[in-house]
């Protein structure tokens, strides 16, 4: 090639290496960033967890549990009387009374039990079910009876009914309404030891 032809062809253009280096720190800043935030939600979440439960724990002496929150579920115990207060919801307590008749298909919306140590046990149980109050209402007044539960008073007022009921050291309640779509229970139940 001449070199007139040479000055007519068009230079090649090249990228400068500090485009480069600026696109490469660019990347890094954001990998930087991401791999913080992971770190820090991780360290927040761990971190912040353990101070609301120390913090809780020095003011009150209950010792307190809350790592299984994000599936709502809390523990509190007194260290004094050993008496301890689980909080969740989804699920039956494993200490519920197994003769208790629980209405086949009703979701756990809500769930609270508590013992303290030689003195007894206690929950409250939220039950929901599409079925008709009428249903429901009948399936316990069977199953209760069957199951050797005493129904020792009734109260009705609207749609909702509500017994006391007892057997043996176990006492205390069942209401059975009507919420929007759905037929609730609510199961107290105490122990005296």
């Amino acid at each position: 090639m001449t070199k007139a032809k040479e000055a007519a062809a068009p230079a090649k253009k090249t990228t400068n290496p500090l485009v480069f280096v600026g696109v490469g720190c660019l990347v890094l800043l954001v990998l930087l960033g991401v791999g913080s935030a992971l770190a820090m939600k991780f360290f927040a979440n761990t971190v912040g967890k353990n101070l609301v439960e120390k913090a809780i724990e020095s003011k009150t002496g209950v010792k307190t549990n809350i790592s299984d929150l994000e599936n709502g579920k809390m523990t509190f115990t007194d260290s004094k009387t050993g008496a301890k207060v689980n909080i969740g919801s989804g699920e039956v307590p494993d200490t519920f009374p197994k003769d208790f008749p629980l209405y086949p298909g009703a979701k756990v919306t809500s769930s609270l039990s508590g013992a303290e140590s030689g003195e007894g046990s206690g929950f409250w149980l939220t039950l929901a079910t599409p079925d008709a109050l009428d249903k429901v209402t009948a399936y316990y007044k069977k199953e209760l009876a069957a199951s050797g539960w005493n129904t020792e008073s009734t109260f009705s007022a609207n749609d909702t009914t509500t017994q006391g009921i007892k057997k043996g050291d176990w006492q205390g309640s069942l209401s059975i309404g009507k919420s929007d779509d759905e037929t609730q229970i609510v199961i107290i139940l105490g122990e005296d030891k």
